[in-house]
């Protein structure tokens, strides 16, 4: 590569420092980040406002209530447990069957219930958290539809888009694999797939740096495709954007194949992975937009 090439790439790829101080720092008040870090809270804020968001079925705030967890969701045949303050993915766990005191994750991995109990209580004394202790948050396991299962219907992908001045700039889908178990984070092994903003169409697959074709494990085709209801998705991470007095964040959608779009989170300083996966500079796009940083 020439040497322009490099200058230009530096100019429009935006790094951890351009993020915080020039994207972050303007938009997002430090006062409002629990707004994000909290799911409870930004579910219910979400609410509100209209914003469709997965229901929760149990929560776990103190190990008291972990003796009940048998009683509270044995009954449950799937579901994920996921920390309130967790982030990067870190703490989701996604049983996909309940077979007695045995559980079957989404990347097939067997627990005991004393596993999940222990799992629980993890998360609630802050093991997963960017705090010491943490609620443990039962929801549904939620049924991608068609579209979305065909990427790979042992797990749940779900979009990311970077919302900024309510502006949709950048997106992507994550695709779980079995190396994620089952979970759509990029950094555990799942995939990414660039989505063209505009249109909806996949223009780019990125899996552990490299750009792929197919899908590692079942080998679904990954290029070609267009994702169907994309303004729709896209209007509900603007909304959601709206719903907080945050102007730079990350929404995560995800579309349930009974419930449509639901927003799952929401993160006020997301990543930036975002770019290899579209092999576009998050800066080239914001300056399309008229949008400074």
């Amino acid at each position: 590569m020439s040497l322009a090439h490099w200058i230009e790439a530096a100019r429009v790829v935006v790094g951890m420092n351009r993020r915080n101080v020039l994207g972050i720092l303007p938009r997002n008040q430090r006062r409002d980040f629990p707004v994000a870090d909290d799911k409870l809270l930004a579910k219910r804020i979400l609410r509100e406002a209209g914003v469709p968001v997965a229901p929760t079925l149990a929560t776990f705030s103190h190990f008291g209530e972990i003796r009940e967890l048998g009683a509270r969701i044995g009954h449950l045949p799937e579901f994920v447990v996921k920390p309130a303050q967790g982030s990067g993915g870190r703490g989701i766990l996604v049983i996909a069957e309940q077979a007695g005191e045995r559980l079957r994750t989404a990347g097939n991995r067997w627990l005991t219930r004393d596993q999940l109990r222990k799992h629980v209580a993890d998360i609630v004394y802050g093991v997963y958290s960017l705090d010491r202790g943490d609620v443990a948050v039962v929801e549904p396991r939620l049924r991608p539809s068609p579209f979305f299962a065909s990427l790979f219907p042992q797990g749940l992908t779900d979009v990311r888009v970077i919302v900024v001045d309510h502006e949709p700039v950048l997106a992507m889908l994550r695709v779980p694999t079995l190396a994620s178990d089952g979970r759509a984070n990029l950094h555990q092994g799942a995939l990414g797939l660039a989505v063209d903003v505009s249109t909806g169409a996949i223009t780019r697959a990125w899996w552990r740096r490299r750009v792929v074709e197919a899908h590692p494990d079942s080998g679904a085709p990954l290029l070609d495709l267009r994702v169907p209801g994309w303004a729709t998705i896209c209007d509900v991470a603007v909304r959601a954007g709206r719903a907080v007095p945050l102007r730079y964040l990350g929404v995560d959608v995800v579309v349930d194949d009974a419930w449509g779009p639901l927003v799952l989170e929401i993160n006020a300083r997301p990543g930036l992975e975002i770019q290899n996966v579209n092999g576009i500079g998050l800066r080239a796009r914001l300056d399309a937009l008229g949008i400074a940083i």
